[in-house]
């Protein structure tokens, strides 16, 4: 009867505390619209469960229709957590957000070309269709100001077109609906395999700090700390590193001050481009 006892009060114990858990509010994770919905949510399904279990509250995912409604959301401080364009956190910082890691890999805009097109050098995308994922993506921001450095300028020598999204955009290179793509790496990577088949690269010379990952102020800095740690468990989980090879990301760097300012040009860029 004593172990019965014993064992009935070991359940409740553990019900009262699955039913802390479940009724904590659910934090916010924020991702930045650069794939479809639907990508977003499975590429990072690993990463919101181990959050979950680490910080024992529940976690959900939001993202928006297009980076700059996202954008703002994160301004107004709609997430808790947030994973988003080096630029933008730049911008998230100065309005209550803690930098936490970007990724380990830099940010390298890129030319995907299709790959029988015969575009292998700059002077080559004179003339052609160039697509983006969004003229406020820093892959474009910064590729474009780097083919103005070529001698290249949008509209005058060569046709921008939008889409909506990296994967998108590349897909439209594989089929011939584009003759380039302005994007990174790391798109790349995570296409189709049918996809990467039919393309090619042409690489730029620049690169910034990858996608910043942000916990706001808030939550409170025992909180904000806990986020930091579960982070850095996830990368030496097994799905964390299935996670970051999957999608080229290699791991987290903490975000330094050489980072800031690195970024820190492209800040009023992106303001004027948003009227803010």
């Amino acid at each position: 009867m004593r172990l019965s006892v014993r064992f009935a009060g070991f359940l409740i114990m553990l019900l009262l505390a699955a039913l802390a858990h479940a009724q904590q509010p659910a934090l916010r994770l924020g991702i930045m619209p650069f794939n479809s919905t639907l990508a977003l949510i499975k590429t990072h399904q690993p990463l919101r469960l181990h959050l979950e279990a680490a910080l024992k509250r529940p976690v959900e995912i939001y993202t928006a229709a297009d980076y700059a409604a996202f954008h703002r959301d994160s301004l107004a401080g709609a997430f808790d957590l947030l994973i988003t364009g080096p630029h933008f956190g730049v911008m998230c910082i100065d309005q209550g957000y803690t930098p936490l890691f970007h990724y380990k890999t830099s940010l390298k805009p890129i030319f995907v070309v299709g790959k029988m097109a015969g575009i292998n050098s700059v002077d080559k995308l004179k003339g052609k269709r160039i697509g983006l994922s969004n003229r406020l993506s820093v892959s474009s921001i910064v590729g474009l100001r780097w083919l103005e450095e070529q001698g290249l300028q949008a509209g005058r020598d060569f046709e921008v077109l939008e889409k909506a999204t990296h994967g998108a955009a590349i897909a439209a290179v594989a089929v011939g609906d584009l003759d380039a793509v302005l994007t990174t790496y790391t798109p790349l990577k995570q296409v189709p395999a049918d996809v990467r088949a039919k393309v090619g690269e042409l690489p730029t010379t620049v690169q910034v700090p990858h996608l910043m990952t942000l916990a706001h102020s808030r939550l409170g800095p025992a909180l904000v700390e806990q986020a930091r740690g579960a982070l850095q468990s996830f990368a030496a989980t097994a799905e964390g590193q299935t996670f970051f090879r999957d999608t080229g990301y290699q791991g987290y760097d903490p975000v330094g001050a050489n980072d800031l300012k690195m970024l820190q040009p492209y800040v009023p860029i992106v303001k004027q481009m948003m009227g803010l």
